[in-house]
């Protein structure tokens, strides 16, 4: 391998190990990215208004510690059998005081569409973080975390190490045969809408060495033009969100890139790789093969 790939391998990879988390933990405190804080301990009457969090304390064994959760308009949450039966507090993106109230809950976890939510929670002193997955080193934060916040952290330490190890698998495969590809995972096709660096699908393409086409492209939703679809001549196109078929991102433009001509166009999960549970290093996996597929077309 040539020392320019080396370089570039490098940068991919050090990027997780910069210390810089959603939920930190602080003197016995748990400390989210807008200051609120609680106590690092085990709660017993939790509400749930974060999808990643529900799918954690499932995997943990740990649903007897969930109180109620706030639900989402489209996309499920694992495992659904038992989620479509759990108390709601009403929509992930505006939960019910009232009905939170109803719980009597000693911890409550919002998403960051909550935000406002959390203003009347801490008026009423009931203790509340805001969870915020950007990278993959969040995911491995929250599972330590919400193991000292269920009681469970030997599960939560052999799910920890389960997730590193698949990542330290990915990583062996990318050192080996980097994948050296370029495209973007969009969120809807008219107009063309992908995700940009800030987001957690740019960044799992950042890590598997991928060329995102729309990762310095401004706001977290950015537009692709036709002409820079064109420029760029993705090699592949993933569809997620409202996009359920690979048909679907058969536009014209599209049709004149290396991803149409070929047809490497493919759907993802979006309940997985835009969520931060430990579900996403399997749909990483996922993409990953999808990926080396399309290279060696």
């Amino acid at each position: 391998m040539n020392i320019k790939k080396r370089f570039f391998l490098l940068l991919t990879f050090c990027f997780i190990s910069i210390v810089s988390y959603s939920l930190e933990i602080k003197d016995g405190m748990v400390v989210d990215k807008y200051n609120n804080t609680v106590e690092l301990k085990e709660y017993n009457r939790i509400v749930l208004a974060d999808p990643a969090g529900i799918e954690i304390l499932y995997i943990l064994g740990a649903e007897d510690k969930i109180a109620a959760i706030g639900k989402t308009f489209m996309s499920k949450i694992e495992p659904v059998e038992k989620t479509n039966k759990l108390p709601s507090v009403g929509n992930i993106t505006k939960p019910s005081i009232e009905k939170i109230l109803s719980f009597s809950p000693d911890l409550v976890i919002l998403n960051t569409m909550s935000i406002s939510t959390g203003d009347s929670l801490k008026k009423l002193k009931i203790p509340f973080i805001i969870s915020e997955t950007e990278k993959i080193d969040d995911i491995f934060k929250n599972i330590e975390i919400y193991g000292e916040f269920t009681g469970k952290k030997a599960e939560a330490e052999a799910i920890y190490q389960d997730g590193k190890k698949r990542v330290d698998t990915l990583k062996a495969k990318l050192e080996k045969e980097p994948l050296n590809l370029k495209g973007a995972i969009l969120y809807v096709t008219t107009p063309m809408l992908a995700f940009n660096d800030e987001s957690l699908p740019g960044e799992i393409m950042r890590f598997l060495g991928v060329k995102n086409i729309a990762g310095d492209l401004k706001g977290s939703r950015p537009i692709i033009s036709q002409d820079l679809l064109i420029r760029e001549n993705p090699d592949f196109l993933a569809g997620a969100m409202s996009i359920k078929s690979p048909d679907d991102l058969k536009k014209s433009a599209v049709l004149k890139t290396t991803a149409g001509k070929k047809e490497n166009l493919f759907i993802v999960d979006s309940s997985k790789i835009l969520r931060g549970s430990p579900r996403l290093f399997e749909e990483m996996e996922k993409f990953y093969n999808e990926l080396v597929i399309i290279k060696n077309k």
